[in-house]
């Protein structure tokens, strides 16, 4: 009798075990794969006019067993200009967090900008990297500062007219299509983000003069 109640114990601590085991049981194979709603996030209210925006993406674990993302950071650290919580825990990095399988985890990015910084720049730039099973991923974070025209991959079809009231920058680059006038008036600013080109197919008119006040200026960002 005692011999059948120390079998019948072993076989329930088998059980038990092998039950926890796969209740546990992490993907570790360098070929997992994880997808985010998004590859990047923007930011377009102006800081003049907000202090903080907050938006959130989500990170996918599209695998049936459950995935430990070793880390999720925010790169530029506890003195860049965006905030981030994964999934409750607030911080530039969040270690060893867990994902059930077939299931997801949202990530909020929050930017607070001073908006009576006089000397902002006019992009906001950084990003987070997702490491996982050896792998990364990376997002890339992008907040709009100051008082200005944001035109990103901007095709002008028909006649346009730039003044100086505020300052035009461009992301991805800009196209004047053909039998198109683009106008500039004196005094105006256009700042070219990275390598965006600036395409003129039709025609471009600029009415700047030689003062520092009335002057056209091209420059990058």
């Amino acid at each position: 009798m005692n011999r059948m109640k120390i079998y019948l114990l072993s076989i329930s601590l088998i059980i038990l075990v092998t039950a926890s085991c796969k209740k546990e049981s992490f993907i570790t194979s360098a070929d997992a794969t994880i997808n985010t709603s998004v590859d990047s996030l923007r930011f377009d209210t102006v800081f003049t006019t907000a202090g903080s925006v907050t938006h959130f993406f989500r990170i996918y674990n599209n695998n049936d067993k459950k995935l430990r993302l070793s880390s999720v950071e925010l790169n530029g650290g506890i003195s860049s200009p965006f905030k981030m919580n994964v999934d409750g825990v607030a911080g530039p990095i969040a270690a060893d967090v867990e994902v059930e399988a077939n299931d997801s985890l949202y990530v909020f990015v929050t930017v607070k900008i001073d908006p009576t910084t006089a000397d902002l720049p006019f992009i906001i730039q950084d990003s987070i990297t997702i490491r996982y099973n050896g792998n990364k991923k990376i997002i890339q974070l992008e907040a709009w500062g100051q008082n200005a025209n944001f035109l990103r991959s901007k095709l002008i079809t028909s006649n346009e007219t730039w003044n100086n009231t505020k300052p035009y920058v461009i992301l991805g680059g800009l196209q004047v299509d053909t039998n198109v006038t683009l106008t500039i008036e004196k005094g105006t600013k256009i700042y070219l983000h990275a390598d965006a080109p600036f395409l003129v197919d039709g025609t471009l008119k600029i009415n700047g003069e030689k003062y520092d006040s009335t002057r056209v200026i091209f420059r990058g960002d």
